[in-house]
């Protein structure tokens, strides 16, 4: 029996292709329709609000109840993608301590929290540094993209939830392969001003900054796909 992986927030298809190439039933869910032509292919992508997949309400519309999913029986690993625009450090404009701003950071919390505490045994929820780590929830790992082989930097924040780290090799030793490759650029993800950045590169539009990074989702696919078939043994 194939285990199924549910992969929040995400239109570009990376995620969810990556898990589907390691042997998962794998879907996608986003406001947006997919990218990929792989995940269209399937037919495995869901196009609206993930909390209304996820869960249903009371008759009194107060409490979050969870939904009996229609395509399986039980959900076994949830990766989500919460928008960071509310929860990242890297606005600074003079509206952020407005009550408007506020509001919508604690709307983001709220979302945040609605997909840690959905009813799925395995979770990974990721986003950049930011009020998640500081105001909610301390992160699990600190990863960058070029630990795994891209040729960047991009910090990024991952909240795991019976999951093991993902591993990686700086440097070749005695009993590893290295994985990571020497950077060349970053992708923007940072208040520090574009002059202190050498890194800096601003080739990527924000929509491409906003899609994951597939050496790490591949990773995620190896490695999560042992460990969590190991422990049904």
């Amino acid at each position: 029996m194939k285990l199924t992986a549910l992969i929040a927030c995400e239109y570009s298809g990376i995620v969810r292709d990556a898990f589907e190439n390691a042997g998962w039933d794998a879907w996608s869910c986003d406001l947006l329709p997919t990218e990929s032509e792989q995940t269209a292919a399937a037919g495995k992508h869901f196009e609206g609000d993930i909390l209304e997949f996820l869960y249903t309400r009371d008759r009194a519309l107060t409490n979050r109840i969870p939904r009996k999913f229609p395509f399986t029986e039980s959900i076994d690993l949830l990766i989500g993608h919460p928008p960071c625009t509310y929860l990242s450090f890297a606005y600074t404009g003079k509206e952020r301590y407005s009550n408007t701003r506020l509001q919508q950071k604690i709307d983001a919390y709220q979302f945040f929290l609605d997909l840690w505490n959905a009813p799925i045994e395995h979770i990974c929820l990721e986003n950049p540094m930011g009020y998640i780590h500081t105001g909610l929830l301390p992160y699990t790992q600190i990863i960058e993209p070029y630990y795994f082989g891209h040729d960047y930097k991009k910090k990024t924040c991952l909240w795991l939830k019976n999951l093991p780290k993902l591993q990686y090799c700086l440097g070749d030793n005695l009993f590893e392969k290295k994985t990571a490759k020497k950077p060349t650029h970053r992708i923007m993800g940072s208040m520090m001003p574009h002059h202190k950045l050498p890194l800096y590169n601003t080739r990527h539009t924000i929509k491409e900054k906003s899609k994951f990074h597939s050496a790490i989702a591949n990773a995620m696919a190896e490695q999560w796909t042992e460990y969590i078939k190991s422990k049904e043994l």
